[in-house]
């Protein structure tokens, strides 16, 4: 199950919510459990063999160091245990997905990739750390653990959360009227990037990198780069939108994932902004244990290195990856040798330019299928057109008919990775401040534009193929 198909929209998100607005608070907490095995047995049947054995695992081993801690033992074999089982699992099924296996029937496949593993895998790490290290008490209610590792609108794409403010804030969840409808306006404007714009933008991006490098134009590759560019952004900070306001809706406020990465100056500003949750992770769980221990020379720089190696395994074991985080790693290892404190100072449309040719040349390793498709691309990026060998119409659709749509929705994706919104959430904020009446109006006006956005998003998605979250997938 998606967020954005009809089936959760219109029959599990109606019955789940109105079941728990009407529940007593000591309710909420099982009704949350309940829907989020009901919400990934619906998407994926065996998946909850695995994240079921991960919750029940890192639920008793946190117990566990709990009591060797209480009894003036240190704990660290139980945590080991835990950090090696679960990567041990993640990495056995990256492997897997990368390399074999993959000609298996659906049913075994399903068994062998479970929806959400990466952020499962991750949390259950985070908490078994901090439980080590004090900073959280181990959970003694599987109920309220289940509903944590499992809580539905972050299971699938994130983002990663920590087990306390999930705790605090489900002790007694109890969301006002204004949560829920801010939470749903949320919600609605996710399914809107989604499904009107990244789906959109999809079409010309899969059109390009799905067929042979020599076929593709210089022309068409670059156009094909720009839309995948934004297609990855309001594809991913759309279903995070819709996470974190279903979150909302429950009562639980979730951290945000992206904070306008393309207007970055460097590659470790756009670090800052894009998928902050997965950055904060490494930050905390690997980068700064290993300074810790840094080696004496040029130590941060090989633990930066290391750090986006890693981030490049976690999307998968693919030379595609590890090239693409080896390329982050060694631009934000050179900003920390000084390179950064220049660029600071230097003209500002230089640093744009900087950041997003790195940006940009990330997004074609993410997306090629292999280092020599990458390679080839990065040729017809550079305007050489030898040995073009076109294609017929049916193997290039919709290419190389570009349709007034598309750029329509090419403009509207650029304009909008600009903080339009916050300077439009000033403006209102300044005009109801000065004329408190005029709420009415702009909340009407937004709201009236909000669904009748939502209501050509569904008629797009119905008439269309359904497209899965890129995220999803890692």
């Amino acid at each position: 199950m998606d967020l954005t198909s009809p089936l959760f929209l219109f029959l599990f998100l109606p019955i789940f919510m109105l079941l728990y607005i009407i529940s007593a608070p000591k309710l909420r907490l099982p009704l949350v459990l309940v829907g989020s095995v009901t919400f990934l047995t619906a998407a994926q049947p065996t998946a909850i063999l695995w994240l079921g054995s991960i919750t029940l695992t890192s639920y008793g081993l946190a117990l566990t160091i709990t009591r060797a801690k209480n009894n003036a033992q240190n704990g660290a074999l139980f945590l080991w245990l835990g950090i090696a089982l679960n990567i041990a699992l993640l990495a056995s099924f990256k492997f897997i997905a990368a390399y074999g296996l993959l000609a298996l029937p659906t049913l075994t496949k399903d068994l062998l990739v479970p929806l959400g593993l990466s952020y499962i895998t991750f949390q259950a790490i985070a908490y078994l750390v901090d439980v080590w290290r004090g900073n959280t008490p181990a959970e003694k209610n599987i109920l309220t653990f289940g509903a944590y590792l499992l809580f539905f609108p972050k299971l699938i794409s994130g983002p990663l959360m920590r087990y306390k403010p999930f705790a605090d804030q489900m002790s007694q969840p109890a969301p006002s009227a204004e949560q829920i409808a801010t939470g749903l306006r949320r919600l609605l404007l996710g399914f809107i990037k989604r499904v009107l714009i990244a789906n959109q933008l999809a079409l010309v991006a899969d059109a390009v990198f799905n067929i042979p490098a020599a076929s593709i134009a210089p022309g068409f590759a670059w156009l094909g780069l720009l839309a995948f560019t934004l297609q990855i952004f309001f594809d991913f900070s759309g279903y995070t939108d819709m996470a974190l306001g279903l979150g909302l809706m429950i009562g639980v406020r979730m951290p945000e994932n992206f904070n306008y990465p393309y207007i970055a100056e460097s590659v470790s500003d756009f670090w800052r902004r894009w998928h902050i949750s997965l950055s904060t992770w490494f930050r905390e769980y690997v980068f700064y244990p290993l300074e810790r221990r840094r080696l004496r020379w040029f130590g941060q720089q090989f633990n930066i290195i290391l750090v986006f190696l890693l981030t490049g395994l976690w999307h998968g074991f693919k030379p595609t990856f590890i090239v693409w985080g080896l390329l982050y790693g060694i631009a934000i290892a050179v900003e920390s040798l000084g390179f950064g404190r220049w660029l600071k100072g230097s003209w500002r449309p230089l640093r744009h330019i900087y950041t997003l040719v790195i940006v940009l040349a990330g997004w074609v390793f993410f997306r090629s299928g292999n280092l020599r498709f990458a390679l080839s691309f990065f040729q017809r990026l550079a305007g050489d057109a030898s040995g073009l060998v076109p294609l017929p119409f049916s193997q290039t659709t919709p290419l190389p008919f570009i349709e007034p749509s598309f750029v329509i929705v090419l403009i509207v994706a650029i304009i909008f990775c600009l903080p339009l919104s916050q300077r439009w959430a000033r403006f209102r904020t300044n005009t109801e401040n000065a004329k408190p009446a005029s709420y009415v109006a702009f909340q009407i006006t937004q709201d009236i534009l909000m669904i009748a956005f939502f209501t050509l998003g569904l008629a797009a998605l119905l008439s269309s193929t359904f497209t899965p979250n890129i995220y999803a997938q890692f």
